[in-house]
């Protein structure tokens, strides 16, 4: 389930560099960190617009793909995109709305871990079980984005070609727009559901990784049972015994009052 976004920003020769961030923090291979199924979006670091919201299997991949680092067709990637934007600006806007790894689906680079545990012959369909929940909530998540986008600028972002899933589409709310697709590119402090660190700060340090997984589930309440940040905790040191001591740890470390700086 969603609830952290996680903001960064890179520079045209950091693009090998925050893919293996990326992938730190989202691989396939692992149940450390989060799913590697997200939403992902690009914007101007200078004027904080958003250029683009997608949805990937597998984000690291799908980096890669966008910046030139895998072959695929230019009609399938922001590639021509990004890179006139390099040809005007020193560094680009990178935002990722991640999901607890429990929504892990089968993706290609994980497919022959999950058929050896299995014992499935290869060539045979495994059963997707969570991840293919995984899968759904990221194709319903980016057509309430982009179309809660829509309602208030008017149009998609420039760099989105459709709108994202038609049935999803009608769930869209300013709530959406405020909390969510704007903090894409304009995290606030009295925002809860952006991790107080970056990508790259993530991928560096285990801390504050640690500090964000135990966000993460307060987040996910806050997404899906319209609770504050303040109710999530409360309701969270009510249900697990073990929150208080993780929570202590947290608020001991001033973690909640470090700056961003994106």
């Amino acid at each position: 389930m969603f609830g952290t976004i996680i903001m960064d920003s890179y520079k045209s020769d950091e693009v090998e560099l925050m893919s293996q961030y990326i992938d730190d923090l989202c691989s396939p291979m692992d149940l450390y960190g989060w799913a590697s199924a997200g939403i992902y979006s690009f914007w101007d670091y200078y004027t904080k617009e958003i250029l683009y919201i997608g949805l990937a299997s597998d984000l690291y991949v799908r980096f890669r793909q966008h910046n030139g680092l895998l072959p695929i067709s230019e009609n399938a990637c922001k590639f021509k995109q990004i890179r006139s934007y390099f040809s005007l600006h020193e560094r680009l806007g990178y935002s990722i709305l991640v999901q607890s790894p429990l929504s892990q689906p089968i993706v290609h680079r994980n497919k022959e871990q999950y058929q050896d545990f299995l014992n499935i012959p290869q060539g045979s369909p495994i059963p997707n079980y969570a991840g293919e929940e995984g899968l759904e909530h990221i194709r319903q998540a980016e057509g309430q984005l982009i179309e809660s986008y829509k309602q208030i600028v008017g149009s998609v972002p420039p760099w989105n070609k459709i709108g994202g899933d038609v049935f999803s589409r009608k769930y869209a709310t300013r709530s959406n727009y405020l909390h969510v697709v704007r903090a894409f590119s304009n995290g606030t402090p009295d925002n809860y559901l952006v991790s107080r660190a970056t990508i790259r700060e993530l991928s560096e340090n285990p801390t504050y990784e640690w500090f964000e997984m135990q966000l993460h589930g307060l987040r996910m309440m806050m997404l899906s049972c319209g609770m504050s940040f303040e109710q999530a905790v409360a309701f969270q040191m009510k249900v697990d015994p073990y929150f208080e001591d993780q929570w202590n740890r947290i608020v001991s470390s001033k973690y909640l009052d470090k700056k961003l700086i994106v």
